[in-house]
């Protein structure tokens, strides 16, 4: 099937998802969306959050894509459960993949966005698992402009890092990075909480869920033909196109930008 998947993220951190796509689904049509303009969704409202998200996704389903990826833990916390609700076809987050990889652990920091604590989903979700479980749930405002800004292995990072886990430091066995961006710190984390504490990801979960339910639907993209990209940005295209290789890992030749956002 030649319709393509669809992504949307505040910025650069679903690009480590899609990264993931890529590779398990190679022969995948991708359309990407960084709604730069509004970032970070970390410290917005949870309305204004479900706002973008819906502008988000209308903008990738104008495109006709077969399924909606929403590689932000932030908007997943506010909107996933009503893009459900709202749209005509398969929606995945990444909540459920990291929910899925906390469960044999019983000391587990949860690191995200103001909103993405504020919100309290991982807690109650992760709770619901393991009633026995101790949770540590850690804001890190900083840290995604941080990435954002290209800071990441300067020693600023290193600095705030030591400032927001200190206090988990020989408390927690497993730390979920409740944010795709912090996968870019994973070097100034494992250094901060020790080689003993599990980071967890769910960007390779997040792929295999999309694999699992295109197979089911039968849209699976056969084709051998080159796949096709497409990235968007709402805001700065040049410097989304410019440090979207951190993230995606390979270069990005073009991004266009979306107006409507």
């Amino acid at each position: 099937m030649e319709a393509p998947i669809g992504l949307f993220d505040s910025g650069f951190g679903g690009l480590t998802v899609m990264k993931e796509i890529v590779k398990l689904l190679p022969n995948e049509n991708l359309i990407y969306l960084g709604d730069t303009a509004n970032l970070p969704y970390g410290n917005k409202s949870p309305e204004t959050v479900i706002r973008c998200a819906r502008a988000n996704a209308a903008f990738l389903l104008e495109r006709g894509i077969k399924l909606l990826i929403i590689p932000c833990h932030t908007a997943c916390c506010h909107a996933l459960e009503i893009l459900k609700q709202e749209l005509p076809i398969p929606i995945v987050g990444v909540i459920e993949p990291g929910l899925q990889l906390v469960h044999n652990f019983r000391r587990i920091a949860i690191l995200g966005t103001t909103s993405t604590i504020e919100s309290g989903l991982y807690q109650t979700q992760i709770r619901k698992q393991n009633s026995n479980v101790e949770i540590f749930a850690k804001a890190c405002p900083l840290f995604v402009p941080l990435i954002e800004e290209g800071f990441h292995e300067h020693i600023t990072a290193k600095l705030i890092a030591q400032h927001y886990l200190d206090e988990l430091k020989g408390k927690i066995d497993a730390a979920l990075l409740a944010c795709t961006h912090y996968p870019l710190l994973r070097k100034v984390l494992d250094e901060e909480l020790g080689a003993n504490v599990a980071l967890i990801e769910p960007a390779v979960g997040c792929a295999q869920i999309v694999k699992k339910i295109l197979v089911e639907k039968n849209q699976l993209r056969i084709q051998k033909e080159k796949p096709h990209y497409q990235f968007f940005a709402s805001d700065d295209p040049e410097k989304f196109r410019k440090f979207g290789k951190l993230f995606f890992g390979t270069v990005i030749e073009k991004v266009e930008k979306n107006k409507k956002l």
